[in-house]
């Protein structure tokens, strides 16, 4: 059995591959279940996420991929809500992600996960080279998944080290980026979330491992929180990218077993061993 994957973008956002197509891969991948994530419509002109007008024809097509690959597999259709996002209705999903990708500074909105020159600007022009004072923001404004019942999911939680596996921008060591990491860490295992081990960033080359790094996973550990599997996939080939390797990670950490949706909002417990081969 393959590990479902709740995180996935197709061409109704930015994906490269039709819902339709994603989905197919996911069963071909042997996957019982999956969802699609629509990102969340941003107040602020970028790249990446959809209009409003995206949000019903989306859900539209999921309730019809829904219902024509059922009973060979479980369909649901999610939203990958950024704390940004407002005046988003979340009720009409069946499961909500919780990240951040861009970060409120100086009247403006910059990425964090653009690309490895969009960081180095982020990181020049609105914190004046101090990368620990961008970590700390990007934590901060992490928290805020915690004060949103509807998001049960943490996406890539320390999404701002996309392009940092050699240190190139951030120090991860460093005391106040571990301090600004654990409050957020804290405040949302308290708040109950799973913590998605996302592997989007192996499948584009700028990584080879997953995040959350190794020490946050123990951390996470440590702290008896959740986690699940998340490929953060934009193309068909990506669904469960990694998966293999996320598992171990996992397993090397303490972890014992991974969390999966079993139904709309309902999430179950499921030991690694069900996914040996």
């Amino acid at each position: 059995m393959t590990p479902q994957n709740l995180h996935a973008h197709s061409t109704l956002d930015d994906g490269r591959s039709t819902p339709e197509e994603m989905v197919r891969a996911s069963l071909s991948a042997g996957m019982r279940s999956c969802g699609l994530s629509l990102h969340s419509p941003l107040p602020f002109k970028n790249d990446w996420a959809p209009g409003m007008e995206t949000v019903e024809v989306f859900l539209r097509e999921m309730r019809h991929l829904a219902a024509a690959f059922a009973p060979r597999m479980a369909v649901y259709a999610g939203i990958e809500w950024d704390v940004l996002s407002t005046n988003v209705d979340l009720a009409p999903f069946d499961y909500v992600i919780g990240s951040v990708h861009h970060l409120p500074v100086d009247g403006a909105n910059p990425s964090v996960d653009e690309s490895p020159e969009a960081t180095a600007d982020l990181l020049a022009r609105y914190f004046v080279g101090d990368a620990d004072a961008a970590a700390a923001l990007y934590f901060s404004e992490l928290q805020k998944v915690a004060a949103q019942p509807r998001a049960q999911i943490v996406g890539h939680f320390d999404l701002l080290t996309k392009f940092n596996e050699r240190g190139a921008f951030f120090d991860e060591e460093s005391p106040v980026y571990r301090r600004a990491a654990a409050r957020a860490m804290e405040a949302l295992v308290e708040a109950d979330k799973i913590f998605e081990v996302n592997t989007g960033a192996i499948s584009r080359g700028y990584r080879t491992s997953p995040y959350p790094s190794r020490v946050l996973l123990e951390q996470l550990r440590r702290m008896d929180g959740r986690v699940t599997l998340g490929s953060d996939a934009h193309s068909a080939c990506n669904v469960a990218c990694a998966f293999d390797a996320a598992l171990r990670l996992v397993r090397d950490c303490g972890f014992r077993q991974i969390w999966q949706m079993v139904s709309p909002g309902v999430f179950e417990p499921v030991a690694l061993e069900a996914f040996e081969r």
